[in-house]
């Protein structure tokens, strides 16, 4: 199974705000750098988790440069795009969730469900697609 991972599953790990879900998260990121899962990130969640960390957090500049830096070098992560905007638009306007979620779910292989989306975001159950937290994928490795 290939795995998309949401831009919470990152900020999870930068901010370190909940240690539950930070262990996992970054359990999960240490299997993605291993080759023990496939997985990759589209553009759009790079795009969220420097504008969090600037406008939410607060973080400096440098700080960003270096979070993004990690992410887009983090072996076994592949980033992706290929959004079907005409999709997206109509999720957005069928369902009340962010549009970056309707985007993520206009992938093909999300839409398809030949890729799981692993976030802690609830609303991408309400897209139809496939999603799992991190400790679902870790179970799972764990079981093989």
């Amino acid at each position: 199974m290939h795995y998309l991972i949401d831009t919470n599953i990152f900020l999870r790990v930068l901010t370190k705000d909940d240690t539950s879900t930070f262990n996992q998260c970054v359990d999960l990121l240490a299997a993605v750098k291993e080759g023990k899962i496939k997985a990759v990130t589209p553009t759009i969640c790079l795009a969220e988790v420097v504008w969090t960390l600037k406008s939410f957090y607060k973080r400096p500049k440098s700080d960003i440069l270096l979070a993004y830096n990690a992410i887009i070098n983090l072996n076994g992560l592949s980033i992706v795009d290929g959004y079907d905007h005409g999709a997206a638009a109509t999720l957005y306007e069928r369902y009340n969730v962010k549009y970056i979620d309707t985007l993520i779910a206009s992938i093909n292989s999300v839409r398809t469900k030949e890729m799981t989306v692993v976030s802690f975001d609830k609303d991408f159950d309400k897209l139809g697609v496939l999603r799992v937290e991190p400790k679902s994928v870790l179970l799972k490795l764990s079981k093989k």
